[in-house]
């Protein structure tokens, strides 16, 4: 059995999952090569593939959040953390829209001090991005954001420096049919949805090919209830955002993939169920 990291690339998950003698393969990346191996696998000998992909995690801040100064440090946190290059970056964020404007401000507001730099410098909150391609990739997100309507709040230009350093960039007014309201980034971009009622919310969160993270922001115990159950995710944060414990379950849904990491759960991937019936009076 063997798992397959993020950084051996597709050319080593291939001769694995085509392999007759590897029984199981884990892998962590994205959906496209993650589908790859999975085909890969139906075509030697059916193997079990067990998959972490990509992720377009909604967070949800309901009007009655108690406290939107800790909600906007985490929304913007969720996002900005290790540049955007997190499998569950909380990249959409959906604001009642009551509150929303006031919210977007205090988001603005804590990007501000979330800028990149020199990760040897105890003032940088973010580094680089991981290469030049995914530098060209994240700036091509963010003009294609600017060109189909979206509102620009903060970032959105390079840093003038010798660095692939690009700043923490906020979008209001995103709707689905935008492709950055749609796509995996894997950046410092922050797509910012707007909505009126909990089933609105429930439509925007679950409209979605992935389903890996969410989080929700209330003070009412039934809504929380209701939304957890009703969100289309792996895992659900409720008045937190990513709150991890080597004893929970770890994974997603959809095309988020199929696996779990973490606790007990994740044994049961690694392992085969055996049958044996005996008879004692033979």
């Amino acid at each position: 059995m063997f798992q397959v990291l993020p950084g051996y690339g597709h050319t080593v998950g291939k001769a694995l999952a085509l392999s007759m003698e590897v029984d199981c393969l884990a892998f962590t990346g994205s959906t496209q090569v993650g589908k790859q191996l999975m085909q890969y696998a139906g075509q030697s000998n059916l193997k079990r593939v067990y998959l972490e992909c990509g992720g377009k995690s909604p967070n949800i801040i309901f009007a009655d959040c108690k406290n939107l100064d800790v909600a906007a440090q985490h929304a913007a946190a969720a996002i900005f953390h290790n540049q955007g290059e997190v499998c569950i970056a909380g990249s959409r964020l959906l604001v009642e829209n009551s509150i929303r404007h006031a919210f977007v401000e205090k988001v603005v507001d804590a990007a501000a001090a979330m800028q990149p730099g020199d990760p040897l410098d105890p003032q940088s909150f973010m580094g680089a991005m991981v290469d030049n391609t995914q530098y060209q990739r994240v700036l091509d997100y963010i003009r294609q954001g600017q060109e189909e309507g979206a509102t620009l709040r903060t970032g959105g230009q390079p840093l003038d420096s010798s660095g692939l350093f690009i700043p923490p960039t906020v979008f209001d007014d995103v709707t689905p049919a935008m492709t950055i309201g749609r796509e995996e980034i894997f950046g410092p971009v922050l797509s910012v949805f707007g909505f009126d009622t909990e089933e609105e919310a429930l439509t925007l969160a679950n409209d979605s090919e992935y389903g890996l993270a969410a989080a929700v922001w209330s003070q009412d115990i039934d809504r929380i209830m209701r939304v957890s159950r009703k969100l289309h995710s792996g895992q659900v944060y409720v008045n937190n955002w990513a709150g991890p414990d080597m004893t929970v379950p770890f994974g997603g849904v959809k095309q988020s993939g199929n696996g779990r990491d973490k606790s007990l759960h994740s044994i049961d991937e690694y392992t085969e169920i055996k049958t044996i019936w005996m008879s004692l009076n033979a």
